[in-house]
């Protein structure tokens, strides 16, 4: 990246022999030395030019979404483009609902009754209605926890508005949910946001919505296979049922979907492959140092939905530094994904041999 040409590139010794230049102009008998009070002077007014610089630099950064960061991001973000940095996900947990005995007509727990704790200081509410069925006396949902983070071990199982002889039970802790978007991925994000101010049904008008929905989504791909049919199609490893209602819930706005397409909203099916090879190392190297970094690039190795596996593509990841040869024996051939899917690297079985 390129940055802008109103941030400066800082040298404490540039600065200091420009003020020596001016302090030679006033005084032109002036011989500087090491240990004079001038020198001593300048050497102080120069470090706090410097200092002063940097703080104009991160003025300037401040106004570019290139460079932008933290709460600089987020005011930019709202002013320029009417976006906000998504929170992260609510992690949610099972819930078993129960009665103290069996009654003769259906019981509706709905979406949206709140629990809290202990310490009334966290609240969570039923994602979906939960029917406690005529002569039965128990039913299981899914609760949300109120607060956007990775998971939670507190337990919400007090009713904030009870209901007659219902008791309820916490069966798992809060999963699945998710850190603040990074300024990396909001920065993506606002890029992609431009679709929403052209034509609505472009693929990265789709994409742009769906990745609004869960901050978890790491990547989406929009296909058309037929007229008035559009299949989104999503990847995240955190993949569930909650993440697919909140991007269909999303799409489905009636400011988002025209009313002349169908969406279908596809998780991407997984295709793992393994990768066995040996690696051909030169003598007179740190041969277990070159192998660690191979297995770290190909570990890195990343295929996007619908893209093949390649061979060529796993070759240059194990071809680092230090590394003269790879014989690769699985897979053996190119590994054709189609469209809805998403290749995974799954086992390495990766050897070395030191030649001369």
């Amino acid at each position: 990246m390129t940055l802008p040409n109103v941030v400066k590139t800082l040298s404490y010794d540039e600065i200091l022999n420009e003020n020596l230049e001016i302090v030679k102009s006033l005084l032109p008998d002036y011989k500087p030395s090491e240990s004079d009070n001038v020198m001593l002077v300048l050497r102080a007014f120069s470090y706090r030019e410097l200092q002063l610089r940097a703080f104009f630099n991160s003025l300037a950064k401040a106004f570019f979404l290139s460079t932008a960061s933290g709460a600089d991001l987020d005011n930019l973000a709202e002013t320029l483009y009417g976006l906000y940095r998504l929170p992260g996900s609510k992690p949610y947990a099972d819930m078993e609902f129960s009665l103290t005995s069996a009654l003769s007509y259906d019981v509706l727990i709905p979406a949206g009754f709140e629990l809290v704790d202990t310490t009334g200081s966290h609240f969570a509410k039923v994602l979906e209605d939960v029917v406690i069925k005529a002569g039965e006396t128990s039913a299981t949902g899914k609760i949300e926890l109120q607060e956007e983070i990775i998971s939670s071990k507190v337990k919400t199982e007090i009713q904030v508005s009870p209901l007659p002889y219902l008791k309820v039970k916490q069966l798992t802790d809060f999963i699945n949910g998710s850190n603040p978007e990074s300024d990396e991925d909001f920065k993506n994000r606002i890029r992609v946001s431009f679709a929403n101010k052209s034509t609505a049904g472009s693929a990265l008008t789709y994409k742009s919505f769906v990745l609004s929905a869960d901050e978890r989504i790491k990547e989406v791909k929009v296909l058309s296979p037929s007229a008035g049919v559009v299949d989104v199609v999503y990847y995240s490893p955190e993949a569930d049922e909650v993440m697919q209602e909140r991007i269909e819930n999303t799409l489905n706005a009636d400011d988002v979907r025209p009313l002349t397409d169908l969406v279908q909203v596809k998780k991407a099916n997984e295709v793992l492959f393994d990768v066995a090879a040996e690696l051909l190392i030169k003598s007179n190297t740190d041969a277990v140092s070159i192998y660690n970094t191979a297995i770290d690039s190909l570990k890195k190795l990343y295929f996007t939905i619908g893209e093949d596996v390649s061979i060529a593509k796993i070759i240059d990841a194990l071809m680092v530094s230090g590394v003269e040869d790879v014989s690769l024996t699985n897979p053996a051939n190119n590994i054709a994904i189609d469209d809805y899917s998403k290749a995974i690297l799954n086992n390495l079985d990766i050897t070395y041999k030191v030649i001369r």
